[in-house]
């Protein structure tokens, strides 16, 4: 499984993981691999969005440095706003997306303990 997270294709892991294309594309017909696969993905995913949060005051204050600093070139400093402004919208977009969905949910457990009494 290692080697199909490290590599670019099915044919790629199987060689490095010592073992025969079709193989390779066997344990991908397997509901039990997919799924595992699919975890240790996930996994990985979390791993470096956990590293991104970390970077980002960094980014932001660079992308803020950058901003405010009048021996930049405006466009530059242009740059850094649209930037914190766009993610700083999407973030904010994100959030309400998220306190929508938990709201739906919320309403769905309500309504479906409400059915079984």
């Amino acid at each position: 499984m290692l080697a199909l997270l490290e590599s670019k294709s099915v044919e790629e892991a199987a060689k490095k993981a010592g073992i025969g294309r079709t193989t390779g594309h066997g344990y991908l017909k397997s509901l039990t691999f997919r799924r595992a696969y699919r975890e240790a993905r996930n996994n990985v995913m979390q791993q470096a969005t956990a590293l991104l949060q970390s970077a980002s005051t960094e980014a932001v204050e660079v992308l803020r440095e950058i901003m405010l600093d009048e021996s930049v070139s405006p466009y530059a400093r242009q740059q850094s706003a649209r930037t914190i402004l766009e993610f700083g919208y999407k973030a904010h977009e994100n959030e309400n997306i998220l306190e929508v969905i938990e709201e739906l949910e919320a309403r769905f457990e309500d309504e479906a303990t409400s059915e079984r009494t």
